[in-house]
């Protein structure tokens, strides 16, 4: 079971897990640093002692574990390109003082992830998943650079899932028209894209690098999730003419993917977004609404950790 904040990291947890934790420990005691002796004594507290013969005690356990967290906590700044807003002491960490942009956009990412999103997905009238959609719609289009374009897919469009679809295909100008060739009954929702981003020509022709995206708060299904995102299916079952160039399959996450569990298994095939890549992305010129509507449900969530803004 991956950590979630209304719990503890246990004795098998990665070491992004642990990073987490302390992030959310220094969370929670802004005017400190954080030490690894006090990680410690709160893993150790709620973990059984197996000192048995011999056998490591749990805190020399849990001691290797925090030293590999925070060599994880200190390449943090490098992931992030610097924007990454925790300061650090020898073995120790502290939540940086005063506002700032990044400090609410990871802040936002963390909890996304670290929270259970079905208890925790709407505060302050600001649901989180369809907010990390519009900021990964972005963040694609910064990365595509250049004269790219992106829409969430669907949000904006009335009506059935061909609507959707033609929409779509207006924007991108490639796939001609709605097509079903199968027969099959089209999905209510998404049919597993929730972002689109494309990069145009001045020749406005077909031919085009175009990404379909999918976006997965949380820690434990992103990826399962992701797998359910096949470009060149969509484009079969719902384009009547297949782009010329394949769409880039694309995975938004919250998550930090563990270095140690299936690190190119679960990237293969997909161009994946993870919490610090696209923080590395982000900057000041997310449009005002989407700024707003993250500290409004920060304003909401940091409370459960007992936070006051």
């Amino acid at each position: 079971m991956a950590y979630k904040i209304s719990k503890i990291p246990n004795s098998k947890a990665y070491k992004e897990e642990i990073a987490d934790f302390w992030e959310v420990q220094a969370i929670r005691n802004p005017d400190i640093f954080v030490s690894q002796t006090s990680i410690t004594q709160i893993l150790s507290k709620e973990l059984d002692e197996i000192d048995h013969d011999g056998i490591e005690s749990e805190d020399d356990i849990v001691d290797s574990q925090n030293a590999e967290a925070f060599q994880e906590l200190s390449k943090r700044p490098i992931f992030t390109s610097g924007k990454y807003p925790f300061d650090f002491k020898k073995y120790s960490i502290k939540i940086q003082d005063g506002d700032s942009f990044f400090k609410d956009a990871y802040l936002f990412l963390l909890l996304c992830a670290r929270f259970n999103m079905n208890n925790h997905r709407s505060y302050n009238g600001v649901d989180a998943t369809l907010l990390f959609e519009k900021i990964c719609a972005y963040v694609a289009e910064i990365f595509f650079g250049d004269n790219a374009k992106s829409i969430v897919f669907g949000t904006a469009v009335p009506g059935t899932f061909e609507d959707k679809i033609n929409d779509l295909i207006t924007h991108i100008g490639e796939g001609k028209k709605f097509s079903n060739p199968n027969n099959t009954t089209p999905p209510q929702k998404d049919d597993g894209i929730d972002v689109v981003v494309w990069k145009e020509f001045s020749d406005k022709r077909i031919g085009k690098l175009i990404g379909f995206g999918q976006c997965k708060t949380g820690t434990t299904s992103w990826r399962d999730g992701i797998r359910k995102l096949n470009s060149s299916d969509f484009c079969s079952n719902w384009f009547a003419e297949h782009p010329i160039v394949t769409p880039v399959q694309i995975a938004f996450i919250c998550d930090t993917m563990n270095e140690n569990f299936n690190f190119y298994t679960a990237q293969f095939r997909y161009l994946v977004f993870n919490r610090f890549r696209i923080l590395e992305l982000l900057d000041e010129d997310l449009p005002y609404e989407l700024k707003t509507d993250m500290k409004n449900w920060l304003n909401g969530a940091l409370p459960v950790l007992g936070i006051k803004r």
